[in-house]
């Protein structure tokens, strides 16, 4: 991380320091789930997420999946300022047939909770700022969506999918790319799509996602890849794969969703990704906008 970096997070966390002054998150009244894995060092972040996402889309359900990291002080404020907030511990989400860390154990929960309800994967470096319709009617629909990370992206076949990774192994080996260019031995190929999508911010429709689904993917990539399928970014070709071949599966509506480098006025729902998050001072500009937002809502911001 480059010093005008690390200055952009600092600035971004003396920021966010004033969510802890914002009311409580109701309980909300829409059928569906809200999930995140959240560790410590990204509490104030997830505020962030969470409250300015929920306060819009109004699920009846947030689960957090909580990081060893998360200490006691965490977990009491998380329950403070989320009415309702279920709390599961990651470790319970680790299963021999996948890999461990990364974000493994959260698309490991959202499998056991799926058949409960439609799951919205939020991550915690996301800021919502307008109306997030299209998202709240595919919850309650029950149709699974992707975040397009570049404005071309389209949820294609897996032999398309495949010649597209095999392309990228002539400039990276990483496994995402690897396991890109095998999609097409995998078992019955035909049944199944893909996209190269981001699952920072990604939808299940109620029963498109199981344990069994998931450890039979993890085990169906190990058998080709071997222990470089235990590398990160394994989880994010899992998740797309799932995603993208579910029943009605879409993308969603670009550039109203999207990552920070491609941020427009219509845009509703940015996802400060890694890679641009502290470039700039943007996700400290619009957290303060924020949250000056959220500190002027009544008592309790209604969900």
């Amino acid at each position: 991380m480059s010093l005008v970096e690390r200055i952009n997070r600092l600035r971004f966390e003396a920021a966010a320091k004033g969510l802890r002054d914002t009311p409580p998150l109701a309980r909300g009244y829409k059928d569906f789930t809200v999930l995140s894995m959240v560790q410590h060092k990204d509490l104030m972040a997830y505020l962030l997420a969470i409250k300015t996402f929920a306060m819009r889309a109004r699920p009846a359900r947030i689960v957090v999946v909580a990081d060893p990291s998360l200490d006691q002080n965490d977990l009491a404020l998380l329950r403070w300022h989320v009415e309702g907030v279920e709390i599961l511990e990651a470790t319970d989400f680790q299963r021999p047939a996948i890999p461990v860390g990364g974000t493994w154990e959260r698309l490991a929960a959202i499998a056991a909770l799926n058949g409960e309800s439609s799951i919205v994967q939020l991550d915690s470096d996301i800021v919502t700022s307008g109306d997030v319709s299209e998202v709240v009617e595919a919850a309650c629909a029950g149709r699974s969506f992707v975040l397009r990370p570049e404005p071309d992206e389209q949820i294609v076949d897996l032999a398309t999918a495949t010649a597209v990774g095999r392309r990228k192994l002539e400039e990276t080996r990483h496994i995402q790319a690897m396991a890109e260019a095998r999609l097409m031995d995998l078992p019955a190929p035909d049944t199944r799509r893909y996209v190269r999508g981001c699952s920072g911010f990604t939808g299940f429709g109620r029963g498109t996602l199981t344990p069994s689904a998931l450890d039979d993917l993890s085990e169906q990539m190990r058998a080709l890849h071997g222990k470089r399928w235990d590398e990160w970014g394994s989880e994010q070709v899992a998740s797309n794969l799932l995603a993208a071949s579910a029943p009605d599966a879409f993308m969603l509506p670009y550039p109203r969703y999207c990552n920070a480098d491609r941020q427009t006025e219509a845009t509703v729902l940015t996802h400060y990704i890694g890679y641009v998050r502290f470039k700039t001072r943007a996700y400290e500009r619009q957290a303060r906008e924020a949250i000056g937002d959220l500190a002027r809502s009544p008592d309790r911001l209604i969900a």
